[in-house]
């Protein structure tokens, strides 16, 4: 079972809440680094996020502490994905992280919902000495159509971010990756390069959506 399948709703907290935005965090079993679930209502049409998601040069621009994002191998047989490295910034005197992760999509030929699946792949290249590599993370992306100037995308995330960041720490400051990056989306979606669908890659089905939010919605 995915680590997002079994993030229970009972057992998370509500950290923040706003007339668009709810963000909570979550234990997850075997690990003292809490989760989160942000909840965003967006302004602006489903094909605009998936523009914004798609170009992945732009994160640095409004992915919390992303200094680089680049994507390393399109994995084009039968629409598997991409990969993609991340460097994360860390106030001194703790070390960046680096990311490898594999980005898959998924798209319900019903609802229309979008899902982009996050997996780490903690070896897919050899570790550069001038950061630390995360070797657990999981996370997703569900964006849903609304109307036609609006959706809901629902983001989360659990890494572990290794290296000497006590748990406690990183705790107190989970709400504010996805705070400022939904935040920062939410703006970065309204402008003229993102209104042109983009010609992503997405898998028809709906068996492989991870949907295990619906509480968090109606909290």
């Amino acid at each position: 079972m995915s680590l997002l399948e079994k993030i229970n709703s009972n057992t998370c907290t509500l950290r923040f809440r706003n007339d668009w935005l709810k963000i909570f965090t979550c234990p997850v079993p075997s690990s003292d680094f809490l989760s989160f679930v942000g909840v965003a209502t967006i302004d602006a049409p489903q094909h605009s996020v998936l523009s914004l998601l798609y170009d992945i040069e732009s994160a640095p621009d409004w992915v919390w502490k992303t200094s680089e994002m680049r994507i390393l191998q399109e994995l084009a047989d039968d629409n598997e994905g991409r990969v993609v490295l991340q460097h994360v910034t860390a106030p001194w005197p703790v070390s960046d992280r680096e990311i490898i992760s594999r980005s898959t999509a998924y798209k319900d030929p019903e609802t229309g919902e979008a899902f982009i699946k996050i997996e780490c792949l903690p070896d897919f290249i050899p570790e550069d000495d001038r950061y630390v590599r995360v070797r657990k993370l999981e996370g997703a992306w569900n964006i849903l159509p609304l109307s036609e100037n609006s959706c809901r995308v629902v983001f989360r995330l659990h890494i572990e971010p290794a290296g000497e960041i006590p748990s406690w720490l990183a705790n107190i400051a989970v709400i504010d990756t996805p705070y400022h990056t939904l935040n920062n989306m939410r703006d970065f979606v309204k402008r003229e390069k993102y209104r042109t669908p983009v010609d992503a890659a997405f898998k028809e089905s709906k068996n492989d959506i991870i949907r295990n939010y619906t509480d968090f919605i109606t909290e």
